[in-house]
């Protein structure tokens, strides 16, 4: 989290959610999650290979080793190995891209509805969802928002904010193209002369 709200990144992204709802009627809530599920698999296969691989040494290597080493090494190798393989880098580079983003998902919808996107009085509700250990950011948009903005046009100004959490950008850099979601979301919905802010501005992290 630390990383990716460097430079005060988490005030940028405030910010520009002010910035957003100021053009448009859209309401913009923005979540960022450290990860959106556990990942045991990565950590217990590597911690049972290396174990296997240090009772094979032990075996067959040079000098012989007593008992009791067959008993504490292996069990030692197979935890550290398996503990480290749980670390962020290791759990996205060995998970699958397709278990990686249904946690995501599943937990983007959750958000969803837990911070009250979709009880907007237009329908016009909008989620940024990023989870940083998985580099997978999610747009879910109201139903009022993808009836007003052809997905011709709003799909790839996503895809912009979308592709640039994939790469494992900082929250700052997302602050470009979500200016530009908020012009196009303004061509469409613009902001009404007695538009209300229904949901709160701060980033929700």
């Amino acid at each position: 989290m630390r990383q990716f709200f460097h430079d005060d990144g988490k005030a940028a992204l405030s910010k520009a959610v002010t910035a957003f709802e100021a053009v448009t009627s859209v309401e913009l809530v923005i979540a960022v999650r450290p990860r959106s599920g556990d990942y045991p698999g990565p950590g217990i296969l590597v911690g049972c290979v290396c174990a296997l691989v240090t009772t094979a040494f032990l075996l067959y290597g040079e000098p012989e080793f007593d008992l009791h080493w067959f008993l504490v090494l292996p069990a030692f190798i197979g935890l550290t190995t398996g503990y480290a393989a749980n670390l962020p880098t290791l759990q996205w580079l060995f998970t699958r891209s397709a278990t990686r983003e249904a946690r995501v998902l599943q937990a983007a919808r959750a958000t969803f509805v837990e911070k009250g996107v979709a009880d907007t009085r237009g329908r016009t509700g909008v989620l940024l969802y990023v989870s940083l250990v998985e580099r997978v950011a999610l747009v879910i948009a109201d139903v009022g928002v993808r009836e007003a903005v052809p997905a011709s046009a709003w799909d790839p100004a996503v895809a912009a904010i979308t592709g640039a959490v994939a790469r494992g950008t900082k929250a700052i850099e997302l602050v470009a193209p979500l200016a530009a979601l908020a012009k196009l979301a303004g061509k469409h919905l613009p902001r009404a002369a007695d538009d209300v802010n229904e949901l709160p501005d701060e980033v929700h992290a």
